[in-house]
């Protein structure tokens, strides 16, 4: 084999692995639209078949992305049904995407990330329960609320060990990949706070009492399952949600504030055991980072003059996080798994060269295809953008009646935003209004 041919095979080889990530600036007019409460310029921006968001971000590969992103603003936006038939679209397509990468994981290390159709997070897949809960509820339908709180309660009975068995597969097919000197952790995520409370109150709505005061138990255990998530109190408010005096209604209160995490790219070195150039590899790793947000007080006030605040139920980008750990483990392994077969391509490769054309010669092969399998480890960045961070929550028992409730919200700064809705309250049923500021 020649220099030339080498050099050639090896272009042709890596190519294969260069990316074709979405640049993050393509998000942001939708951004900006959805800071400013702007949801039907956002929905325009993404709807457009041939604008930019449909060309840039997108497309097929991304079509998960789309159902996620539209679905949450179709939320914001009030329009229950298009977000409810969004993440129904989402959810069949990321069970689909990882039923179908759970049997491909043998022999697709070779694959980039970013070239493969982007299957979802796990906090999506459970996230659009909670929403898709709110969703029924805005139209009236609490059983189907309830529906989607079972979903994602046995989603979480399998997060533990869902990508177990994919990674005894990377480990066993490539016997190179030392476990022990990657960075993974696994996820100890297994209950959320945020769903077993909607069930309460979903399942008190309907007086299932019983079922109830189950989900109020789950609540409390949720937080001390996962400590590093849940580093706050459990809301005090939520103690009360199972005795309500029977002559009163109770106004409930959910806020959700800021935005979800992005992720970005961080890059480590392992040693590998082959001649150099190629005796060490790069990892590049998707890495989630949080979005601040603005908000950290958030206060309720009747016009009766009854005030109190609300109190965090779940950090959601905490979650987000949490059970990014698992899916993150197996990143690593994949990315080992990966960079070791390029550079044992590249070492054979200049080894080839090497003995035909003479060290020098050798030494170039070598030199390119590492330079060629580091350029070509980009890690997947790809992720919804419109998950809110933070969930708050609140109560206080009423006499029946028509309120108008302000929800004010402060910052650092002092007040930021405030809201007002009139809420019906009424007895032996769930009075719940949403309120949402995503800064």
């Amino acid at each position: 084999m020649s220099i030339r041919n080498a050099l050639f095979f090896l272009f042709i080889i890596f190519s294969c692995f260069v990316s074709c990530a979405t640049n993050p600036n393509s998000y942001e007019p939708i951004d900006a639209d959805v800071h400013n409460g702007s949801y039907e310029n956002a929905l325009a921006a993404i709807n457009n078949e041939n604008g930019a968001a449909r060309k840039d971000i997108y497309t097929t590969r991304n079509e998960i992305l789309l159902y996620l992103d539209r679905g949450m603003i179709n939320h914001y936006a009030g329009l229950y049904m298009e977000s409810s038939r969004d993440f129904q679209m989402a959810e069949q397509l990321i069970e689909e995407a990882y039923t179908k990468s759970m049997s491909q994981e043998i022999g697709s290390f070779l694959l980039n990330d970013n070239v493969r159709n982007y299957s979802g997070e796990d906090y999506e897949d459970l996230y659009i329960n909670v929403f898709g809960a709110l969703n029924y509820y805005n139209n009236g339908d609490i059983e189907g609320a309830l529906v989607e709180i079972r979903r994602l309660n046995e989603k979480l009975v399998y997060l533990a060990d869902r990508y177990e068995r994919a990674k005894d597969k990377i480990v066993e097919s490539n016997d190179q990949v030392d476990t022990a000197s990657l960075p993974m952790e696994a996820s100890r995520y297994s209950n959320s706070a945020l769903a077993r409370y909607l069930g309460m109150l979903f399942f008190r709505g309907t007086g299932k009492n019983d079922d109830a005061r189950i989900d109020y138990e789950e609540l409390i255990r949720a937080y001390d399952l996962a400590p590093d998530v849940y580093t706050h109190s459990i809301p005090s408010s939520a103690g009360e949600e199972l005795a309500i005096p029977g002559e009163k209604g109770r106004l409930n209160v959910i806020a959700f504030t800021g935005l979800s995490p992005v992720k970005v790219e961080e890059s480590i070195t392992i040693p590998l055991p082959l001649p150099f150039p190629n005796n060490s590899a790069k990892l590049a790793l998707p890495v989630m980072i949080e979005r601040p947000s603005e908000v950290n007080t958030v206060e309720v006030v009747l016009n009766t003059g009854e005030k109190f605040t609300l109190e965090l139920i779940e950090d959601m980008s905490a979650v987000a996080r949490e059970t990014f750990k698992s899916k993150q483990g197996l990143i690593i392994l994949k990315a080992s798994a990966r960079s070791i077969s390029k550079a044992v391509v590249s070492a054979v490769a200049a080894e080839t060269v090497s003995q035909k054309q003479g060290l020098i010669g050798g030494l170039i092969v070598g030199a390119v295809g590492r330079i060629a399998a580091d350029a070509s480890e980009q890690a997947d960045l790809r992720l919804s953008r419109y998950f809110p961070s933070h969930a708050y929550v609140g109560g206080i028992n009423l006499e029946p009646g028509t309120y108008t409730v302000a929800v004010n919200y402060y910052g650092n700064g002092g007040l930021l935003h405030s809201e007002k809705k009139d809420i019906a309250v009424r007895r032996n049923t769930l009075n719940l209004g949403q309120f949402f500021l995503l800064r």
